[in-house]
């Protein structure tokens, strides 16, 4: 039985359900946000385990991905969707990480406002799904990378992932 947008009603308790299935990412956008994943997990250094096991890259799994997508609002996951469509649209799905990387820096560089939160909302998923105790919602960690990737780009300059990281 339904109760309230997003709940089901459960004798008599409201129960909290999962997004509705417009408010999930798509598969696209989702391949998009774990390949971004990856790419932050190892650039510019890899990401610590904060007491988790495995490396960064390791980390990175389609269930964690879910797990920190079902932390985020409905407004906050429209952001990601916008930041991953971006990235899409420039045809960086399934591109190599150093295109990738460059590539989420010039959109970064180039992009409208909007654009620009979508890639910094999009990176916060990825470092939360890296590490579980970062927030997909906070801007802070998500900014620093997406704005010196920009930087980069600004200054011709290509990202250079280690590559004993690369093969992790």
């Amino acid at each position: 039985m339904s109760g309230a947008a997003g709940s089901t009603l459960i004798i008599g308790m409201t129960v909290p359900t999962s997004a509705s299935a417009a408010e999930r990412l798509s598969s696209e956008q989702r391949k998009m946000a774990l390949q971004v994943a990856k790419a932050g997990a190892i650039y510019p250094i890899e990401v610590p385990g904060f007491g988790e096991r495995g490396t960064a890259s390791s980390r990175v799994t389609a269930s964690r991905l879910r797990d920190a997508e079902a932390r985020l609002q409905p407004a906050r996951l429209a952001q990601v969707r916008t930041g991953a469509d971006l990235l899409i649209a420039q045809g960086l799905l399934a591109a190599p990480r150093p295109a990738l990387l460059a590539g989420i820096g010039r959109a970064a560089a180039t992009a409208a406002p909007a654009e620009r939160q979508g890639l910094i909302a999009l990176a916060a998923l990825g470092a939360a799904t890296v590490a579980r105790h970062l927030d997909p919602a906070s801007d802070s960690p998500a900014t620093v990378w997406i704005g010196g990737l920009a930087d980069l780009h600004e200054r011709g300059a290509q990202p250079d992932v280690l590559q004993r990281l690369e093969t992790r």
